[in-house]
């Protein structure tokens, strides 16, 4: 027997070769992000944390990495970082997308961050171990 949806679990953020950055609203919730924000990668040995590195009204003018909504009065918000979706692609060895789910927020050096879990990938089709996600659907014979 093989599962049709596999994994069911939804990602808090994902990354683009692009370097298209979208961040769910539970993520934007936890971080208190408004428009304008920038957003960062910490590395804590072999942990992933994202924070806010400076707030909009802190800095003027147009910096890498700042958020906004994805459209009028949502509350999913996305960034574009070509170097930050490159080294998160390159560690998670996949070329072009790359999804996870976030952890609840934590305190690292007086900032709060929240953890990406990069155990698994949860882009579709990126679970060799599922069949179901490699493969169309087929119809048992």
């Amino acid at each position: 027997m093989t599962s049709i949806l596999g994994n069911t679990r939804r990602p808090d953020i994902a990354f683009h070769s692009s370097g298209r950055i979208d961040i769910t609203s539970r993520v934007v919730k936890a971080l208190k992000l408004k428009e304008g924000d920038c957003i960062d990668i910490m590395i804590v040995g072999r942990e992933y944390y994202l924070f806010v590195a400076s707030r909009a009204a802190t800095g003027s003018g147009r910096h890498e990495a700042q958020c906004y909504p994805s459209k009028r009065g949502s509350n999913h918000f996305r960034a574009w970082c070509l170097r930050l979706c490159s080294a998160i692609l390159d560690y998670s060895g996949f070329s072009h997308h790359a999804s996870f789910a976030a952890g609840d927020p934590i305190i690292i050096n007086d900032r709060e961050a929240i953890p990406i879990i990069t155990r698994r990938n949860l882009s579709n089709n990126s679970n060799p171990s599922n069949p179901s996600n490699n493969h169309r659907l087929q119809h048992p014979s």
